[in-house]
């Protein structure tokens, strides 16, 4: 079966977002390119070692839905932009947050393998 780079992305996604749901950090690990760079929607910025530590120690996901989801691909470089609804807490806190937001990736391909390289959330308020 032949799957078009969208459909790659799209799957990618999907195990991006179980991965943190679930705490796999390994699963994570293997999606994220080692030089990411990942703006949070409070504007901080994360590298791979900083977002994996976070997500290990300081979040915990309980949900996470994305929309509709635009992918243009150039090459070896796939960009996604689309909303994103997602349900947190601080580790140790059982205050739930609810956020809701817009959110672009690039998604990078080398030797086959596709990687997250790049993150941007804007958080869409109420």
């Amino acid at each position: 079966m032949n799957h078009s780079v969208e459909d790659v992305i799209r799957e990618l996604e999907n195990r991006r977002i179980a991965a943190l749901v679930s705490t796999d950090l390994a699963a994570l690990n293997n999606l994220l390119a080692d030089d990411l760079v990942h703006v949070h929607g409070n504007g901080k910025i994360d590298d791979k070692e900083e977002y994996l530590q976070g997500v290990a120690s300081k979040y915990r996901y309980h949900s996470i839905q994305r929309g509709d989801l635009n992918i243009r691909v150039f090459g070896n470089v796939a960009i996604v932009v689309g909303r994103l609804s997602q349900t947190v807490s601080f580790q140790g806190d059982d205050k739930r947050i609810d956020m809701n937001a817009v959110v672009t990736q690039t998604w990078t391909r080398d030797a086959d393998n596709w990687r997250q390289n790049s993150c941007h959330t804007g958080v869409v308020s109420s």
